[in-house]
């Protein structure tokens, strides 16, 4: 599988959108996330999170 594709796992010592959303309060730290990233000018980075959100059907 290619980097950055669907299914792939983060390298060592990072943590995916998926483990991110599963605890507690996760979701919500995603969009806080995204909104951060857009306030500074990282699209490139926001964009991929809502990538994977919505691969993983995540609101």
């Amino acid at each position: 599988m290619a980097r950055g594709e669907s299914g792939s796992h983060p390298g060592p010592g990072r943590i995916s959108v998926a483990d991110i959303a599963a605890e507690p309060g996760g979701v919500e730290a995603l969009h806080r996330r995204v909104h951060e990233l857009r306030a500074g000018g990282i699209d490139f980075a926001a964009n991929a999170i809502e990538h994977e959100m919505s691969e993983l059907k995540i609101a």
